[in-house]
């Protein structure tokens, strides 16, 4: 994955994440990481897995389509 993806899928679910009133503590818990992974995930200095990408999008109530929706 190229910076600019992992930085458009970051911001992808920071904002998700800031729209649904969640902290990154709370989200963190939701999918079983880290806090710390998930803010180098949000940051695009992490890559996600696929199943991490699905449980987050799991916890938004969103299919991985939608969760890559515009980006």
């Amino acid at each position: 994955m190229t910076l600019a993806t992992r930085q458009a899928v970051g911001a992808r679910i920071r904002d998700l994440r800031k729209a649904n009133g969640l902290t990154q503590e709370r989200l963190a818990l939701m999918v079983g990481v880290e806090r710390s992974y998930l803010a180098k995930v949000e940051a695009g200095k992490k890559n996600a897995s696929i199943d991490i990408l699905e449980k987050i999008a799991i916890g938004f109530d969103l299919t991985l389509a939608e969760l890559f929706d515009g980006i």
